[in-house]
């Protein structure tokens, strides 16, 4: 009989997509009584849909490697205007829920997409979900879009997030109609959800890249720039910093004791 209601509670269990209810017997104590082993067997299955859920979120978001905000090296020497405690501040998400944009400027190889992952991540833990694109991949599938007529579709598919990071704007230049297709995308989260950019470019200079239509690029930081938080990231480089080291790890003269032993 004990054994019949024990694999009932199983099987319903399981309907329900329950998974640490479907095993019962190996989460309980029989120390405990019923509500404390209650208790516990809800914590866990809190737990576990909420690991499920940022696993699934996390996979959708599609970035290209995974950064976690505790690993991201935080130098004064190397990025002097980018402050940890500004970093941190950004990880509890309020500028998402307040639908403010986020943008990292500086150039190249100082950490930038780095940093947006991380956030994405801290994002995604926090019950938000993100989209993550690199801009030159984001104006291709758009102009594929336009091309098959579906663009209202992928802009709206897009943009069912809570965040969306574009990555690297401003390394590839656009012809007018990419950078229209730009402006929609941006103009559609305009104070509706929020956009995280990171850019080698200084504002001024972002006709240069966008069809160089200077009404259509100043429209455009208007919208970002509007109550948005924005890291100064110019400095040395991770890359030339890591490429040094291989370089001096090459070249470097081996030592008396070595060429005599030798």
């Amino acid at each position: 009989m004990i054994e019949e209601k024990q694999a009932k509670i199983a099987t319903l269990a399981k309907r329900l997509r329950l998974a640490f209810l479907t095993e019962f017997n190996q989460h309980i104590s029989k120390d405990a009584n019923f509500a404390d082993n209650l208790l516990h067997l809800l914590e866990m299955e809190i737990l576990e849909k909420e690991r499920r859920s940022i696993e699934r979120r996390t996979k959708a978001a599609n970035f290209p490697i995974i950064h976690l905000l505790d690993t991201f090296e935080f130098d004064a020497l190397r990025l002097p205007k980018l402050k940890r405690e500004e970093v941190w501040e950004l990880a509890n998400c309020r500028y998402i829920t307040e639908r403010r944009n986020l943008i990292a400027i500086g150039n190249s190889g100082t950490g930038k997409t780095m940093l947006a992952i991380a956030l994405g991540i801290e994002a995604i833990r926090r019950g938000l979900t993100v989209h993550f694109k690199r801009a030159s991949d984001l104006v291709n599938q758009m102009s594929e879009a336009q091309n098959e007529r579906r663009l209202t579709r992928y802009i709206k598919a897009l943009n069912n997030c809570h965040l969306l990071i574009v990555d690297e704007l401003g390394y590839l230049n656009f012809d007018l109609q990419n950078a229209s297709l730009l402006f929609q995308v941006f103009a559609a989260r305009y104070e509706v959800s929020s956009t995280a950019i990171t850019t080698n470019l200084e504002f001024s200079k972002w006709p240069s890249f966008l069809g160089n239509d200077q009404a259509m690029s100043t429209a455009l930081v208007d919208r970002l720039v509007h109550r948005a938080e924005i890291l100064n990231m110019t400095g040395k480089s991770y890359r030339l910093k890591d490429a040094k080291k291989e370089i001096d790890l090459t070249t470097t003269k081996p030592s008396a004791a070595a060429i005599i032993k030798g």
